[in-house]
């Protein structure tokens, strides 16, 4: 019995370690390059149904089981999700009158390349008012136990930029560049 206590702790150990070991491999470039089609598809889908009504919406769950609208309005933010209060979700999609066939098709691509989250941000750049659409995806493939949740986020521009804050954080590695109009980071929230 004695021996095998030697066994048992260099097996915990080790065990210790591999969960604590660092990402074996993140999502960069390379990922949307080969997914450009997809999100392409749910970007576009996504704004046409923006249009309509500005919304965001995504997956609660790491199984991406269950599905979250956060709808805004001038006065009011609606969410809901289809784990606590699916007929609320329909009812939301009904009142804006969204197209459910191509909300539908959106949420199924977004489950098969496992997109976290879609929505659309506002800032200013020289006092001028500019939006971009971000996609947010699980950064590793694989994760230990104990290694911090990291995302994987796609920035889509309208136009290309030139902004001294975008300049920035390209030179400070906390933004990648994949053409004119697509970036990415590397965040510790999704949304």
């Amino acid at each position: 019995m004695q021996n095998k206590v030697p066994y048992y702790t260099l097996a915990m150990l080790v065990w210790i370690l591999a969960s604590c070991a660092s990402v074996t491999k993140r999502k960069s470039a390379d990922y949307y390059l080969q997914n450009k089609k997809e999100i392409n598809e749910i970007r576009k889908s996504y704004l046409d149904l923006y249009a309509q009504q500005p919304f965001s919406a995504g997956f609660t769950d790491r199984s991406f089981k269950y599905y979250v609208m956060e709808v805004k309005t001038d006065s009011v933010r609606y969410i809901y999700n289809t784990e606590k209060n699916e007929p609320q979700v329909y009812k939301l999609i009904s009142r804006f009158k969204y197209d459910t066939t191509k909300l539908y098709d959106m949420s199924v691509k977004m489950h098969d390349i496992k997109c976290l989250w879609i929505s659309r941000s506002s800032f200013f750049t020289n006092d001028r008012r500019d939006s971009v659409t971000y996609l947010s995806f699980r950064s590793a493939n694989n994760q230990g136990i104990f290694v911090e949740n990291k995302y994987y986020i796609l920035i889509f521009l309208n136009h290309p930029t030139n902004s001294p804050m975008v300049k920035a954080r390209l030179k400070k590695g906390d933004l990648f560049k994949i053409d004119d109009l697509v970036y990415f980071t590397i965040g510790s929230k999704f949304r």
